[in-house]
């Protein structure tokens, strides 16, 4: 007893805190001091590395928050029917627990419980069951197999996501709501086994869909076909749907679908074609991140935002329609598209972010529109044969490593009201031979211009920039 430390709970039973042992095969009193131990207390087993197996007694109806987290020899763990309540993390990180029973009381597993349980090859769960929490199975690679109950209604986010080795999955026939990306990265599972007449779901040819908000949730990773044609009762490509499927070449969108969500094509690597109907109202972050075979893409008049890192690494794109509807294109959205030559900003645009087209090596010209009010960091940086650059704007901010690295860089006009040039905004623009500073600039940092060997500044007398010159030892002349 002296391994273990006890408080008295509200309702007068027992609580195990802490253990505070070296044995490696722990067996909990189920009483102290008289009184029943009903709970096991939060972290009270976390990160004690030696224990090899633990027997709860069935006098305990909760086990705590991550209780038993990371002890990563723990092989076997007995688990009492009195136990009602399970809580969030209460076995992550248990690397070596190869098998778990959980009772009949239990009716919801909470968030990340059995999270990168590496070695679990056997779950066995209670009919009551209604809930698996998100990411409650997440990175159980050894998992092949799960019987999810008859009764369950809800499967979590990411609930089974990096699951490796799981093959199957049957979807009962109460389930109502599967979370996004409950079965991202499970790269071997292939059957999905729906009832005919299941009201929520459907599986086409192992392809899986829900009905109630038609969302395509899952493309399995080993179908070979490299054309898929979407159905046309699908509206939304849900979160991560056809995420590194490396066998696809072409897909087929329906005028049905009006959303692609977060990574729903990242790394399809040998995507050539994709069809974007003008249906489509929203194509989330990530959506192609990757897709290095994707050749050319003709965005919807009914797009008014491209969003964060869409078409990022996407190395043969060539050409990109952006329609006159765009109002922002956010950060990284093609940064590193290193085959994209050209680009037609519409007029409209309001916003450019950080790094947007940074490493768009092939990018010769850019024309930046009046209506841009903003642009970010870097948006434009090692665009190394970048040549030629029109600010038709009235921006008043050059922002920080702009045009950083664009070596071939050497015809820009900055805008008459420009006031502030930021840090390193020209950095090694080295084919930069000379540049009209104007009158209204009040604030030009002191590395603006490093490693532009050749550049001449021309500034107005008694102006600020004529004064950074002079300070500078740059080359100046007066205009």
């Amino acid at each position: 007893m002296s391994d273990f430390l006890f408080s008295v709970r509200k309702d007068g039973n027992a609580q195990l805190d802490s253990y505070e042992g070296n044995n490696a095969h722990v067996v909990i009193p189920s009483r102290y001091d008289g009184k029943p131990v009903t709970a096991i207390a939060e972290n009270a087993f976390a990160w004690q590395s030696g224990i090899k197996s633990v027997v709860i007694p069935d006098t305990v109806t909760i086990l705590g928050e991550a209780a038993f987290s990371w002890c990563d020899s723990l092989v076997t763990v007995s688990i009492p029917q009195s136990v009602c309540f399970i809580g969030e993390w209460c076995f992550i990180g248990c690397s070596s627990l190869k098998s778990i029973a959980l009772p009949q009381a239990v009716r919801r597993i909470n968030y990340a419980t059995f999270q990168s349980c590496i070695s679990l090859t056997s779950v066995s769960l209670p009919e009551t069951l209604d809930l698996i929490g998100p990411e409650a199975f997440s990175e159980c690679r050894s998992l092949r197999f799960i019987a999810l109950p008859d009764d369950i209604l809800e499967i979590g986010e990411n609930a089974f996501a990096s699951c490796d080795a799981l093959s199957s999955i049957n979807i009962p026939e109460h389930l109502r709501k599967i979370g996004n990306g409950a079965f991202s990265g499970c790269i071997s599972l292939s059957s999905i086994s729906v009832p005919a007449d299941h009201p929520g779901f459907l599986s086409d040819d192992n392809v899986l869909i829900s009905k109630k908000d038609r969302r395509l949730i899952f493309y399995p990773f080993k179908k070979q076909d490299r054309e898929y044609c979407v159905p046309d009762s699908v509206s939304v490509i849900d979160e991560e749907a056809f995420s590194n499927r490396i066998h696809l070449e072409n897909v087929i969108l329906p005028e049905s679908v009006h959303a692609i969500e977060h990574k729903a094509f990242y790394g399809c690597r040998k995507l050539k074609k994709i069809n974007l109907p003008g249906s489509i109202s929203r194509i989330s972050s990530s959506a192609f991140h990757g897709c290095s075979s994707l050749s050319e893409i003709s965005l919807p008049d009914s797009l008014t935002a491209i969003e964060y890192s869409v078409f990022y690494a996407c190395s043969s794109l060539e050409s990109v329609r952006i329609p006159d509807t765009i109002r922002f294109i956010s950060a990284c959205a093609f940064s590193g598209c290193i085959s994209l030559s050209s680009i037609r900003l519409p007029e409209g645009l309001v916003e450019i972010g950080e790094s947007a087209f940074e490493g768009c090596r092939a990018l010769e010209e850019v024309v930046l529109p009046f209506s841009l009010k903003v642009i970010g960091p870097r948006a434009f940086g090692s665009c190394s044969m970048l040549d030629t650059v029109t600010f038709r704007s009235g921006i008043r901010e050059i922002p920080p490593m702009l045009f950083s690295g664009c070596e071939n860089l050497n015809c820009i006009t900055l805008p008459g009201n420009l006031e502030c040039i930021g840090a390193e905004a020209f950095q090694n623009c080295e084919d930069l031979l000379s540049l009209e500073i104007p009158r209204s600039v009040s604030v030009i940092e002191p590395d603006a211009f490093t490693g532009c060997s050749h550049l001449m500044l021309f500034v107005w007398p008694d102006s600020y920039s004529k004064e950074y010159a002079q300070e500078r030892d740059l080359l100046f002349s007066e205009m």
